[in-house]
């Protein structure tokens, strides 16, 4: 029994590990690996209910190994609680869909009578059969949820209901192998069926709350940068009439020539500021060129801000406002002063509108589905949304965002369709 209790430890072990080796680790991640191995296979032997009658109690004596091995792995990963036991509870089902391969294969024949020294015949059938069906799973449904961040989940509700799926399926397996054959095929074949169902659903649910996640979030920075604009539209609206009233007071002023020549210069500086065509554009140039220039860095526009008047004035303030944010946190990192520039260029062919903006960069970017990861810190919870916000923008107008980064350079295109201009 205690051999049992091990194997099905060291096979729950790696089975978990498949789904959360891609999460967040904590420090000294392979000392803590081994250590809690260690401890759980150490342990298993000793745990309780294996006194308990039949299927009821072996349900509740793997029930409780496998809220061992939780334990162990949120040791190692840097996840809350439940996100942790619904990745596990994934391995979970992995290690039993692999264990019933090993029953219908024994059923079959397969490598019958073949024994190994101390191996017995079941050990040898394990040895030969989990590392392929591990393997199996490894390449596809851990693949999916490793490149989707399924073990990223924050949905308490999400994981509650992947969990319990997934221990309802092997509970059934349990009563169905109490009332009948222990060892018959249809049982295996059910428990198998039964368990990939689970994890499809697992992972479809997982997809489902991460799009509804991106959503809301999307709609609250949205939301977010509409509250910005109109903050920015009426700070603006009042330095223009400042602006106005401040050239006409010049003249009348009894100061020191050169004060009044510094004044007027500044006066000047603000007055030459581009008018692009468009409202939402030019107050973004305005709050952001001043500023910018006293980091040191140069904000250029080229092209006619009308071509953007069929979209919203929203869309365009929060297009053009997270694509000037992202450049600056590059440009922000680079030492030259004759590269801390960005520069935005749009033109219009006929229906097709172009937006190109390009500027340094240092360092090395990784991409996630097209899309550079950012290297912006947590802020207010909208960390990374920039650049999705701006593809959905852009697909909403019928156009495409791409990016091209290379030689210190990251190339930002952005096309849009004017459907009004193509009739």
């Amino acid at each position: 029994m205690w051999a049992m209790r091990v194997a099905f430890m060291f096979e729950l072990l790696a089975a978990e590990l498949l789904f959360l080796w891609p999460a967040e680790k904590r420090s000294h991640f392979l000392l803590r690996y081994v250590l809690s191995a260690a401890v759980c296979l150490l342990v298993s032997p000793w745990f309780p209910f294996s006194g308990w009658p039949g299927q009821l109690g072996q349900f509740f004596l793997f029930t409780s190994l496998f809220l061992l091995s939780a334990a162990a792995m949120g040791f190692c990963f840097k996840l809350k609680a439940y996100a942790v036991i619904s990745s596990c509870a994934a391995g979970y089902a992995v290690q039993h869909i692999a264990y019933h391969v090993t029953k219908i294969a024994a059923q079959c024949g397969f490598l019958a009578g073949v024994q190994f020294g101390i191996l017995t015949n079941a050990t040898i059938r394990e040895i030969a059969i989990l590392p392929f069906v591990y393997l199996l799973f490894g390449l596809t449904i851990c693949l999916y949820s490793a490149k989707n961040q399924c073990w990223k989940n924050k949905d308490r509700s999400f994981n509650v209901i992947s969990v319990s799926i997934i221990f309802i399926c092997v509970g059934l397996t349990r009563v169905s192998t109490s009332l009948g054959d222990s060892d018959s095929i249809t049982v295996s074949i059910y428990a198998i069926v039964a368990l990939l169902m689970a994890l499809m659903v697992q992972l479809v649910l997982s997809k489902v709350v991460e799009l509804q996640y991106l959503n809301e979030t999307t709609g609250l920075l949205l939301q977010k940068e509409k509250q910005h604009y109109e903050q920015s539209k009426k700070a603006i609206d009042t330095i223009n009439i400042k602006y106005h009233d401040l050239k006409h007071m010049l003249g009348n002023m009894h100061l020191p020539p050169e004060e009044i020549d510094t004044i007027r210069n500044a006066v000047q500086i603000y007055g030459s500021q581009v008018k692009t065509g468009n409202e939402a554009l030019d107050i973004l140039l305005a709050e952001n060129t001043l500023r910018l220039e006293e980091e040191g860095i140069t904000l250029t526009y080229m092209g006619n801000g009308g071509d953007f008047s069929f979209m919203s004035t929203m869309d365009v303030y929060s297009l053009f406002g997270n694509a000037v944010n992202n450049a600056v946190e590059a440009v922000r990192k680079v030492e030259d002063p004759e590269k801390r520039i960005i520069n935005i260029v749009t033109e219009r062919k006929g229906a097709l509108i172009n937006i190109d903006i390009t500027n340094y960069y240092t360092g090395t970017l990784s991409f996630d589905s097209g899309l550079p990861i950012t290297t912006k810190s947590e802020e207010e919870g909208f960390h990374g949304f920039g650049m999705r916000s701006m593809k959905l923008i852009a697909e909403k107008y019928g156009g495409s965002l791409t990016i091209t980064a290379g030689g210190e350079v990251f190339d930002l295109g952005i096309y849009l369709m004017n459907s009004a201009a193509a009739q």
